[in-house]
């Protein structure tokens, strides 16, 4: 199965360069059809990413700035509320986004702090207070251009930094989806049971703001996702991971994510990440360190409509195009980057890449195998506790797939399609039986469903017809009979 993936970041529109929605959507949908004609073709996309900086944002000092951030994110839903409908049928649950440091309201952030006269403070204390400034999740800031120090007395309110974002979210699914205040549940699954994928939105801008540059998840954040990912219907998916800061940064760059969250994800199975946030396309493969041959590999993306400041140096407005094929589990990556100098009405062509060519082949990371006697330990008592509770059609589901490798999950089965009348299922999974219990059903099932041939190929067959349990004995009796035999 191919599975084509367009991959657009960091859209913070200059306001020296305001590119309309109608030239940035024409531009984008012309792009599609032309590259669906090159060698190799780029399929259209069945899924769009867009991993972070929605907006362009505002700045400590804006006057009235829940205003300007509301009118820049209605802009952006029409942007791709429009690419939805028509890249993916109207489908916005295709589109999977994640907020970026743009994305804060930095007026809210600075709302949330207190300055703390540090001239006044006695040298212990100084001394105490420089340790905190650089401690895991500190509440301190420093701001350099000010030389002072400041700190969060506020949580809720500093929490709030992204409550334009929550907000354009919610109205974005309509709804369908929400995205939580709280930094520990900041993560969203997007499920595409479909293509036997899952993607996983996170929030890298735990504790960002313009004085705590770096980009962080919440570790429980993260730890919840997965555990999320352990449920029975995300088993055996291929994971795709989200979030917007880059993982890497110059000396002198503080504003990009630990490294060690790429060895992360690749122990918790994920088999590609997207992100932006660096404005150029670049693609890592990272190698597990701790034993095994598994690996992630990391794909960024262009800022698609940064202004000239917001390019890295020698770089352009770009974004990817991925092809995943999973049958031969093989990645395309495909960076597109705008070759015209008209900052109001780009035209995307071919990027090439480091290898001379415009675009990179590369294994894709199988999604580890399912370990049946994990999944027993984990559905068997979720099903008994169905079954004590009458619900029998979803202990089925949950039991079918585990019966032919699990006698105890066999016999709970039954149990279950007896007790919701499910003939077909008791037919279809039974067509052996063995035990008296199975015998029955199965005989009764036949007779029920009229299956007269199918009832007498069972009754004639020795572990059926030489049976001795009482039981058996009678309902072969009794059906003989009825057939007239």
């Amino acid at each position: 199965m191919k599975i084509s993936i367009m991959h657009i970041s960091d859209l913070h529109r200059d306001p020296k360069n305001p590119i309309s929605n109608e030239a940035l959507f024409n531009s984008l949908i012309q792009d599609v059809e032309n590259s669906a004609a090159e060698d190799p073709p780029i399929p259209p996309p069945q899924i769009i990413i867009v991993s972070g900086d929605i907006i362009q944002g505002t700045g400590k000092d804006a006057k009235k700035p829940d205003e300007v951030l509301l009118e820049q994110y209605e802009q952006a839903e029409q942007f791709l509320g429009a690419l939805a409908d028509r890249l993916l049928n109207g489908n916005r649950q295709r589109i999977v986004i994640v907020p970026g440091n743009h994305d804060i309201n930095f007026s809210k952030m600075f709302s949330a702090l207190k300055e703390i006269n540090y001239a006044t403070v006695d040298e212990k204390k100084r001394y105490e207070l420089a340790g905190l400034i650089c401690a895991s999740q500190s509440k301190f800031r420093w701001s350099w251009g000010e030389f002072k120090l400041y700190e969060i007395t506020d949580d809720t309110l500093y929490e709030e930094r992204l409550a334009e974002f929550i907000a354009f979210y919610d109205r974005f699914y309509g709804g369908t989806r929400t995205y939580p205040s709280d930094p520990t549940q900041q993560f969203d699954i997007f499920d595409f049971s479909e293509l036997e994928l899952i993607v996983v939105g996170f929030n890298s801008c735990f504790l960002n703001d313009p004085w705590n540059r770096q980009g962080a998840i919440h570790p429980r954040a993260f730890s919840q996702a997965c555990d999320e990912l352990r449920k029975r219907q995300f088993r055996g998916r291929l994971r795709l991971a989200v979030w917007h800061h880059s993982t890497k940064g110059a000396p002198r760059q503080d504003d990009y994510m630990d490294t060690d969250f790429l060895q992360q994800l690749v122990n918790h199975g994920y088999s590609l990440g997207f992100h932006g946030h660096q404005h150029k396309p670049e693609l890592i493969d990272e190698k597990f360190a701790f034993g095994g041959d598994r690996k992630v590999n990391a794909l960024s993306a262009s800022t698609l409509a940064g202004g000239e400041r917001a390019l890295a140096p020698g770089g352009t407005r770009g974004y990817n195009r991925v092809v995943l094929d999973t049958d031969e589990w093989q990645v395309e990556l495909h960076a597109r980057q705008m070759a015209n100098p008209d900052f109001l009405n780009p035209i995307w062509v071919k990027s090439f890449l480091p290898n001379q060519k415009s675009f990179q082949s590369f294994e894709l990371q199988q999604p580890r195998p399912v370990d049946p006697s994990a999944i027993a330990s984990q559905d068997l008592p979720e099903a008994e506790k169905l079954l004590r509770e009458k619900r029998n059609e979803e202990a089925a589901v949950i039991l079918e797939p585990l019966a032919p490798l699990h006698d105890m999950a066999k016999r709970l089965l039954l149990q279950a399609f007896v007790g919701c009348n499910n003939n077909e299922g008791i037919i279809r999974c039974f067509a052996e039986p063995f035990s008296p219990e199975e015998i029955i059903a199965v005989c009764d099932a036949l007779w029920e469903k009229g299956q007269r041939d199918a009832l007498r190929v069972i009754l004639a067959r020795p572990v059926v017809a030489e049976h001795q349990d009482p039981s058996v004995v009678h309902i072969r009796t009794k059906l003989l009979g009825r057939l007239g035999e």
